[in-house]
């Protein structure tokens, strides 16, 4: 599935800095996102990220599992977006999507629904990393998040896939969001799935799906 890409409109306001409007559809209503980029000089393409996956995590030490999975599976072209404290989330995601394929967004867990929807309003393509293992971090990871997201959930057997839909059902994903199950094991080395935490399994599989729509990102461009 790939969203329509609608334009974005850019303003630039009296005080040098820029900002984007776009209208990010929720249901059947449309609601108006406005992202401040800050002091931003280049033109800002009217569409944005162009479907670019951003693959949103909380741990920085994730980010070479979604990088594998992401690689092997596209194979796909991967940087990394630190969110920072100004507030400029808007411009960096402009600024890497620049010769990337995929984002890898790090963020902290109260940052991550705001990113989320900054993504979708970008139009680009967010993907969460969900600590499955970890029912609060995972509850406070969404919450405030209105958008439609693409939830890769590793393809595993057993207790861990017990506990990934008890976690993924707890927390309404299967019916607020579009789930997608992923082998994860492109992104983990070769390594046992059963010895893997789940954080580690969500984040390998987020980077294999980053990788596939990637892809077929080519396929459109």
């Amino acid at each position: 599935m790939r969203p329509g890409i609608d334009v974005i409109r850019t303003r630039r306001l009296s005080d040098g800095t820029a900002e984007v409007t776009a209208g990010v559809a929720v249901g059947v209503e449309t609601r108006t996102v406005t992202v401040r980029l800050g002091p931003y000089d280049g033109d800002v393409d009217p569409g944005g990220l162009r479907n670019t996956p951003v693959v949103v995590l909380t741990s920085e030490a994730l980010e070479p599992t979604v990088r594998a999975g992401a690689e092997r599976a596209g194979p796909a072209t991967v940087r990394v977006v630190e969110v920072g404290a100004e507030d400029r989330l808007g411009a960096r995601l402009l600024e890497a999507s620049q010769g990337a394929e995929v984002l890898a967004l790090v963020a902290h867990v109260d940052a991550v629904a705001e990113a989320l929807v900054v993504v979708r309003a970008l139009r680009g393509r967010p993907l969460p990393v969900i600590p499955f293992d970890d029912r609060a971090a995972a509850g406070r990871m969404l919450e405030g998040c209105w958008v439609d997201l693409d939830v890769a959930i590793p393809s595993v057997e057993g207790s861990q896939r017990e506990e990934t839909r008890r976690v993924g059902m707890e927390m309404g994903i299967f019916s607020a969001h579009h789930v997608v199950e992923v082998d994860p094991r492109a992104g983990l080395d070769d390594l046992d799935l059963g010895a893997c935490t789940l954080h580690d399994l969500a984040a390998a599989a987020a980077g294999v799906l980053a990788g596939r729509i990637a892809s077929g990102n080519r396929h459109w461009r």
